[in-house]
């Protein structure tokens, strides 16, 4: 961006043009911009906060807020352009941008060429929004710079990172320390959260859900009656979201004895839970469970269980795993994850060598 359209924006306008670029933001995600197989509904609520860090990187450098007199200003006036320069100086900054915790969980790591070319699409998506339809000249530079290296290949299918799955010995601590309670007045005084927290946990180790569809899993979605095992939970419906189609899941059998359990402990709790519709209410009035404090509670019991380091969703990936070495077929998987093809699946592959577990 040429240094003479810095006066567009004045040091005291920095708020302004903040503002201006959480709103093209905004309204990019009430666009629902979900991508994948299905390629509609809105992005998951993990995604779109992700998305909003990344953003807010964007917005630290173009309108910061410390009173800098040489504002880096990204023009929004359609006469002006964003330049392969004003990109590169972005990346830079980013590069070097101090980590923080972002409500994910989650620190932003280095600037690897894979990130780059995620903040590069984000920006051309944001800035390019409805242009087009308005009779604008796009925004280029972005998706320009993504055809360069290092970033042209970064987001490649080949370079996706190896899914992190627990290991044989992880796997069945976790096991054993989420059925290790069978009863509310064993010694230890365990509490009914502690029951809901570690019936999360089997589920998503034993049906391969995500944090955020054990947060909207309700009751109706819980099949009981037609199983192998009278009286026990054996197969859940799981609604679709942003990245998954609605589709069914058979439990394993020792996840459908936590859950079971779970579902008993639920009941002794009072009315105000029993009405609730969801599986794993956040209190006794049967409020729901926010994504941090799922996030947390399933990191809390795997860290319990000796399992450290990594996120929730290694315990999905895990059950993905598990099932192909069980000897069930890539498309039957693929329909347990609510996937629409077997596309996700090639990226467990390489990672198929261990015994299966016994998880099945």
């Amino acid at each position: 961006m040429r240094s003479d359209t810095l006066s567009l924006f004045s040091t005291s306008d920095g708020n302004h043009l903040a503002d201006a670029l959480q709103a093209q933001f905004t309204a990019w995600l009430a666009s629902s911009p979900a991508r994948g197989p299905r390629q509609q509904g809105a992005l998951r609520e993990e995604s779109a906060q992700i998305y909003a860090d990344m953003w807010q990187a964007f917005i630290a450098y173009c309108a910061p807020f410390d009173g800098d007199s040489g504002i880096r200003s990204v023009c929004l006036d359609p006469a002006e352009a964003l330049s392969r320069e004003d990109l590169l100086a972005f990346l830079a900054f980013a590069a070097v941008r101090p980590q923080r915790q972002s409500r994910t969980g989650r620190a932003h790591a280095e600037l690897t060429p894979r990130y780059a070319w995620r903040l590069l699409q984000l920006i051309d998506r944001v800035l390019n929004l409805g242009r087009e339809e308005g009779g604008l000249t796009p925004v280029d530079a972005p998706l320009l710079l993504m055809q360069e290296a290092p970033y042209r290949y970064a987001n490649a299918t080949a370079l996706t990172p190896v899914p992190d799955v627990l290991t044989d010995t992880q796997a069945l601590a976790l096991i054993r320390h989420c059925t290790a309670v069978a009863a509310l007045d064993v010694p230890g005084g365990v509490t009914w959260k502690v029951v809901r927290d570690r019936a999360a946990v089997a589920l998503m180790l034993g049906a391969g859900l995500a944090p955020g569809q054990i947060r909207v899993l309700t009751v109706k979605e819980v099949a009981v009656d037609g199983g192998p095992v009278a009286g026990v939970p054996w197969r859940l419906s799981v609604a679709a979201d942003g990245s998954s189609a609605a589709h069914q899941v058979p439990i394993a059998p020792w996840a459908a004895g936590q859950l079971k359990f779970w579902l008993a402990v639920r009941a002794a709790q009072g009315a105000a839970m029993q009405q609730s519709g969801w599986v794993f209410p956040s209190t006794t009035a049967g409020k729901p469970w926010s994504h941090p404090a799922c996030h947390r509670a399933a990191v809390s019991v795997m860290e319990e269980a000796g399992v450290e380091g990594g996120s929730p969703f290694r315990l999905r990936h895990t059950f993905a795993v598990r099932q192909l070495l069980s000897g069930h077929a890539e498309e039957e998987v693929a329909r347990w994850m609510g996937y629409a093809d077997i596309g996700p699946m090639k990226r467990y592959r390489h990672v198929l060598t261990a015994p299966a577990a016994g998880l099945v």
